[in-house]
């Protein structure tokens, strides 16, 4: 299956034999493990995080680089319309990113519907490839782990507006095309498939490029 995947990947890109940036945007329900599992991957990989834009509440626990957004007010959102890829609303917030910031990173944790509209606002710029790796985590789980967090409360009303957007399109996913990790034991063994998938993409990469410069 993973020969099947990258044959799709690296052949089928909309390049067209130009050198692409990849960008691996990771999807998961909140409580996953998303935030734990990409930062244990990105400094193993010394891969750039993209931290995108949000009006939602600081977290407690979110200092220095155990943060994923740059935390800007409501009045600030517009300065940044003209150069949005990504645009998802939550309980109360909105989040986003920059085409500058895509551009500069390596890895994205990004939610269906922003990766949907992630996927449109993209879809005209020749030299980006997204790869979307999912975070598979059962609910019981996800419970579990929302209860050490320090905004649990709001937990269950982030997860009933994430599910209509998962119901909408996880049904849609094409395997051949996406990647799945599991995170329902050990978290160390989700770090490590993750760096296993971003490591063999990154390797066949760096063969069909040699491989066109030798032609």
């Amino acid at each position: 299956m993973i020969h099947i995947r990258l044959i799709l990947l690296l052949h089928g890109n909309k390049g067209g034999g130009k050198e692409m940036h990849t960008v691996f945007c990771i999807i998961g329900r909140t409580a996953s493990g998303k935030s734990t599992i990409v930062n244990a991957v990105a400094k193993d990989l010394n891969l750039k995080i993209l931290k995108s834009y949000t009006t939602r509440t600081r977290r407690q626990s979110e200092i220095g680089d155990n943060c994923d957004h740059t935390f800007i007010s409501v009045d600030d959102v517009d300065k940044y319309r003209d150069d949005m890829v990504a645009y998802t609303e939550r309980a109360g917030y909105c989040s986003f990113a920059t085409k500058e910031q895509l551009m500069n990173s390596d890895i994205y944790i990004i939610n269906p519907s922003g990766f949907s509209d992630l996927i449109e606002s993209t879809k005209d710029i020749p030299d980006i490839r997204l790869v979307d790796i999912w975070i598979d985590c059962d609910s019981d789980q996800l419970i579990a782990r929302s209860k050490s967090r320090s905004n649990s409360d709001n937990w269950k009303e982030n997860y009933d507006k994430e599910e209509t957007e998962f119901i909408k399109i996880y049904p849609n996913i094409d395997y051949d095309k996406s990647w799945h990790v599991d995170n329902n034991q050990y978290v160390s063994a989700a770090i490590n498939h993750m760096k296993q998938i971003i490591t063999v993409i990154k390797h066949e990469e760096t063969y069909m490029s040699e491989a066109k410069e030798n032609v």
